[in-house]
């Protein structure tokens, strides 16, 4: 994994994902814990000490029968703000994410991070 701090951004190369979209709306491929050499994450479906038992926003959302944070009447709340300003360091606008979710779905938001894979 390339990882190189410019200032406040990191340049991450990401890695192709065809799992499930998580209910933050993280392009997985982008992450830096999926890309890591050591150790890296399966992804969002496989991960569930991290993804599925995720208390902030995988479990928030299915309290309220929602399976992505934009369905939600309070979208977006603080907590989902402060996470989202953070990955902005990554290349990821959660907001932005959660839109294309919203509007194409999770077919079309997996083909447009994998389309910006380089292979």
């Amino acid at each position: 994994m390339k990882k190189e701090n410019t200032g406040e951004s990191y340049l991450i190369t990401p890695k192709h994902y065809g799992g499930r979209v998580p209910a933050c709306g993280v392009f997985c491929g982008g992450c830096p814990v999926y890309v890591r050499e050591k150790k890296p994450c399966p992804g969002a479906e496989q991960n569930i000490a991290r993804c599925e038992n995720c208390k902030t926003f995988h479990l928030c959302c299915q309290s309220r029968g929602i399976t992505h944070c934009y369905e939600c009447l309070i979208f977006p709340c603080a907590k989902f703000k402060g996470f989202a300003k953070r990955w902005l360091k990554y290349g990821q606008d959660f907001i932005e994410n959660q839109k294309l979710l919203k509007e194409k779905g999770e077919e079309c938001f997996l083909t447009f991070y994998n389309s910006k894979v380089i292979d």
